[in-house]
């Protein structure tokens, strides 16, 4: 009997959730100090076997570059991308799983640009904070935190990891998780974060499933229907847009706050174009620091030159 897509779906959940639970005994073995050194290991081993799939990766990053598809100085670049974002997923996932000692996640990254949040949050209306995939950005919201900044993170929950994965782990610094999926309630909470003059930590560089559920832009090569929340959240709200700028991932996290986007002169359609560009501008900063590998970016076709 031929197995159905629905089945065949159900057996790649459980093989994700089995993967989960295998990394999670793993971290919690090797624990957090040594979480980023055999993410990387690990990463380093996904690009050597991707196959096909790896050199399709290549040939779209090329040219989001803007360089030919044989160009040598690529494969190094997304073989880093691969090692410096598993061992960032490694480390969150050790950080989250169980309270680590403060000291020693604030020993791994600095941040920069600190004066343009404070003169953001002195408008009394919060700020939102624009990141992207590009490592462990987490570390910099427990820093914020445990400085005393009241921060609230956007998430997005994954089937494969236990349910309040990330609510709860978050929680453990004194963070406010928000789930995404929860659409409109999601929306609400973050509105409500502002409102109460936090900071609401947010990305938008993995799009949305469905075309009916996003703008479509033009984002590092391809035509992704991207969301127009954080760009509506903005609108409603009056509250300044923050890029925050990975710069380095050893032996440091390095992180710069860049000054406010000017936003909601024009129309929603403009905004949003706004944020997918400043987020474009700061992969093409760092190429090397982005998740190329995330399945949301990956599953699209590179659009026509």
């Amino acid at each position: 009997m031929a197995e159905g897509p629905g089945l065949r779906l159900r057996w790649r959940r459980r093989g994700r959730r089995l993967m989960f639970l295998s990394v999670r005994t793993l971290l919690r073995a090797v624990g957090f100090a040594r979480a980023d050194a055999v993410g990387r290991i690990l990463g380093d081993l996904q690009f050597r076997f991707g196959g096909r799939a790896r050199r399709r990766m290549q040939a779209e990053m090329a040219q989001a570059l803007g360089r030919l598809a044989n160009d040598p100085t690529v494969p190094p670049m997304l073989r880093e991308a691969y090692r410096v974002n598993t061992g960032a997923v490694f480390e969150i996932m050790a950080m989250l799983d169980r309270r680590q000692d403060e000291a020693a996640l604030l020993a791994r990254c600095e941040v920069e640009g600190l004066e343009h949040l404070r003169a953001a949050m002195a408008s009394g209306r919060g700020a939102i904070l624009l990141a992207a995939h590009m490592g462990n950005a987490a570390l910099l919201t427990i820093r914020l935190a445990g400085a005393g900044w009241p921060v609230s993170v956007v998430y997005r929950e994954s089937r494969m990891m236990s349910a309040e994965f990330f609510r709860e782990g978050l929680e453990r610094y004194g963070i406010q998780g928000i789930a995404a999926n929860a659409g409109l309630r999601a929306y609400g909470q973050m509105l409500s974060a502002l409102k109460q003059g936090r900071i609401v930590f947010i990305m938008l560089d993995q799009g949305v499933k469905e075309a009916k559920d996003g703008l479509m832009h033009r984002f590092l090569g391809k035509d992704m229907p991207m969301p127009a929340g954080p760009a509506q959240l903005a609108r409603a709200s009056r509250s300044p847009v923050l890029p925050v700028l990975t710069t380095s991932a050893d032996p440091l996290w390095r992180f710069a706050v860049q000054p406010p986007l000017a936003l909601g002169k024009a129309s929603l359609q403009a905004d949003v174009a706004a944020l997918v560009d400043a987020t474009e501008r700061m992969v093409l900063r760092h190429p090397q620091l982005w998740s190329w590998q995330q399945r949301r970016w990956r599953k699209f076709p590179a659009a026509a030159r």
